[in-house]
């Protein structure tokens, strides 16, 4: 119970930090994507039920406090979470390597869905080189952003004490 209390006080104090966080103009107005990197995070580490709880939350909080209709995040986020939570136990998840490619895609997925969800609502037009720039932007960003996100949890997690085998608990 209290792991998941601390992962949904973890999202929001994610979604507090890419709000405050100001876009960056050399990545097309992109921000770090730290909602989707805990969404990865807790989907490479947790079981099921969490990984749905993780996904679900951060992708509630990023499309409300995102410019535009809710649903990039809410498409891309579940699609991140259920192949990540597949491959598991495949990967190494806290490998350099690892996180800077599943930063990428991560990056790069995210910003693809909301391209084109925005694109074809007709709420912001299309251009080919300010497309090009946000991608990229946004693999760079998510390479950048993932590792840290996830040593950062992992040092939150580890404060946590352990339950004791007796006494009232």
């Amino acid at each position: 119970m209290r792991r998941r209390v601390l992962m949904v006080l973890i999202i929001g104090l994610g979604a507090l930090l890419q709000q405050l966080i100001p876009p960056w103009p050399i990545f097309g107005g992109m921000k770090p994507p730290i909602l989707a990197a805990l969404a990865l995070h807790y989907a490479l580490r947790r079981d099921n039920r969490d990984m749905w709880l993780a996904v679900c939350a951060a992708a509630i909080m990023y499309d409300g406090l995102e410019m535009g209709t809710f649903g990039p995040a809410l498409l891309a986020f579940p699609i991140i979470g259920v192949l990540a939570n597949r491959i598991r136990t495949e990967v190494f998840s806290d490998g350099l390597v690892s996180q800077l490619v599943f930063g990428a895609a991560i990056g790069l997925f995210c910003c693809f869905v909301t391209l084109l969800i925005y694109t074809v609502s007709g709420q912001r037009p299309f251009h080919m080189g300010l497309a090009l720039t946000r991608l990229s932007g946004s693999a760079l960003l998510g390479t950048a952003t993932l590792p840290i996100v996830s040593r950062a949890i992992i040092g939150l997690e580890a404060m946590i004490p352990e339950r004791r085998a007796y006494g009232w608990q």
